[in-house]
């Protein structure tokens, strides 16, 4: 346990990725920022750190990507930590980061598209500098 949590602490500070550029490139922070070999020469109780983050990561996929329902299209736990083995075991150097956002790719054909129609809540005031996120 003392490994996980020294484990979490050091993946909380680690460092950045990239700047933010008109190319793509965007700063990668907390899990995200750290590489997949050292994902992958981690203790095995850390995966269920990783998983949470990628959990997380996921679930702002689902909310911010249009006509999108469900990044994951059913997929298992199991399948996205076999995924993210895979592609850390191709790509040892890259980020989690982006070894995630590579993931989400492959998974793009699989999901079910959200409904055309929206429903709001109706109560939550309307603030024009933050943009709307799905409900």
């Amino acid at each position: 346990m003392k490994t996980l949590a020294a484990f979490a602490a050091g993946l909380a500070l680690a460092g950045a990725a990239s700047a933010a550029d008109a190319r793509g490139g965007y700063q990668a922070v907390g899990v995200g920022a750290n590489s997949c070999a050292q994902y992958l020469a981690a203790p095995r109780d850390v995966g269920q750190v990783v998983g949470v983050w990628l959990s997380g990561y996921f679930t702002a996929m689902n909310q911010v990507l249009p006509d999108t329902t469900d990044v994951l299209a059913g997929r298992t736990d199991a399948d996205l930590e076999q995924a993210l083995v895979s592609a850390c075991q191709k790509q040892p150097t890259q980020l989690l980061a982006d070894a995630a956002n590579q993931m989400l790719t492959a998974m793009a054909p699989a999901r079910p598209a959200a409904a055309k129609t929206k429903k709001k809540s109706g109560k939550q005031p309307k603030d024009e500098a933050v943009p709307e996120l799905r409900r």
